[in-house]
């Protein structure tokens, strides 16, 4: 059945003569708002961002711990029958391992990600498509990741920038189907890629890699999801089903890092304005995780509340809490192969902004705890960006790691640090 899904996603997809009125989404807006060559006419859109960025260290030896040249590119092609090609390109070096004798840890000194590389466009007036690497946001959260599965994330330096700016492409196959105000969505999931976590030798990981087993990218492996959504005068809602790889490996016997772990997750998520308050709440159920010395993979549910406040003059407030709960709960999960599991986990983000100057000058400020009472710790962030004219702007801040009960999480707290960046935009 999944097969016969996954055949008719991409024969669709593939075999089609668009129309107009296609949805050009999952780019993130907030990052680059200047293009060039924007001509009603102009086929091509070539645009992005040129950033240099630094990292000093303020609770250790490593002091100036990162010095990088950043390249952002975004393109996008319309073609003749009305489709369009857009592509994302990511790179980066950071020199800091050109100026010193430090270990260089996998994939820290270079890199280049095709992050997305998609076509997309419509079949009828109801029915959309999008194939390729893309990325596809699910729920309504902001800072937590419930029913945000779909996506891997770059999280090698935790809490340094926002979820929406960590996200990496995956290749899917989508199809969207518009009905009575309704976004019915059909995903074929072709590759597994996963979250790139810290490496050994890095800031985050003093310890040796473990040896790693991925699926690879077939026909029997690829995913399925399905989304049903809505948005309406004053709410809006989602309903999710996910049956793929998820992005939570674990050792087996043979300390191998398996990413085999398989569930399906059933979700939903809903949110409402009433006057300056936005209320969010998400809900998931997974129904098989593995976990390391446990024999049977064990269900999960995580649920999600929000709260944000938006009668701030150019500004908002908000708070998160996250509650996590694994079903018939193995005392052998508590153990440091499993990051310290608990049966039941909390994790509360409260975040404020405002823009002053005619909005020429940003400050964010977030926490992300964890733990009923704060007691397992995180880390907290305050930042400040001011545009210095419509293409370029310079932005800088600290993260205060903060320790607390939990072993996996009090690892980190010596890698406090300040950081600095000046963006171009093209």
């Amino acid at each position: 059945m999944k097969t016969l899904f996954v055949g008719i996603l991409l024969a669709l997809s593939l075999f089609v003569h668009a129309e107009d009125g296609f949805d050009d989404e999952d780019f993130d807006d907030e990052l680059i708002d200047v293009v060039v060559n924007n001509s009603p006419e102009s086929k091509t859109e070539l645009y992005g961002s040129i950033d240099l960025e630094t990292h000093y260290n303020t609770s250790n030896d490593k002091d100036v711990s990162s010095l990088k040249v950043l390249v952002d590119v975004i393109g996008e092609y319309k073609l003749d029958n009305g489709n369009k090609i857009k592509g994302n390109l990511k790179g980066y070096h950071d020199f800091i391992y050109n100026l010193s004798d430090r270990s260089q840890p996998s994939g820290y000194k270079d890199e280049i990600n095709l992050n997305e590389l998609n076509i997309e466009g419509s079949i009828n007036s109801n029915l959309d498509f999008k194939v390729g690497r893309q990325i596809v946001v699910w729920g309504k959260s902001d800072s937590i990741r419930i029913t945000d599965i779909l996506n891997p994330l770059d999280n090698r330096v935790p809490g340094l920038v926002d979820i929406k700016n960590l996200r990496l492409g995956r290749a899917m196959s989508k199809l969207d189907y518009y009905f009575d105000g309704l976004n019915l969505s059909m995903i074929a999931l072709h590759e597994n890629r996963f979250t790139n976590v810290p490496k050994s030798g890095s800031d985050f990981k003093p310890s040796i890699d473990k040896a790693t087993n991925k699926p690879s990218d077939s026909l029997d492996n690829t995913g399925v999801a399905l989304s049903l959504t809505g948005a309406f005068e004053g709410y809006d809602f989602g309903l999710y089903f996910a049956d793929t790889y998820i992005d939570k490996p674990y050792l087996d016997s043979s300390d191998v890092l398996q990413y085999d772990n398989k569930s399906k997750m059933f979700g939903a998520a809903y949110n409402q304005v009433i006057d300056n308050y936005l209320f969010k709440a998400e809900a998931a159920y997974f129904d098989a995780i593995k976990y390391y010395n446990v024999t049977d993979a064990r269900a999960r549910t995580d649920l999600l509340l929000g709260l944000e406040y938006s009668g701030i003059s150019d500004g908002s407030l908000s708070y998160e809490v996250a509650y996590r709960v694994i079903d018939n709960y193995d005392a052998n999960i508590y153990a440091q192969n499993n990051a310290w599991k608990e049966r039941e986990e909390y994790q509360q983000v409260l975040r404020f902004n405002q823009s002053y100057l005619n909005q020429t000058l940003d400050l964010l400020a977030t926490a992300s705890i964890f733990g009923k009472d704060m007691q397992d710790g995180g880390s907290a962030r305050v930042s400040l960006d001011y545009a210095l004219d419509d293409q370029s702007s310079i932005s800088g801040g600290v993260i205060d790691y903060i320790g607390g009960d939990n072993p996996a999480i009090n690892a980190y707290k010596n890698n406090d640090r300040i950081f600095a960046k000046f963006s171009y935009l093209f």
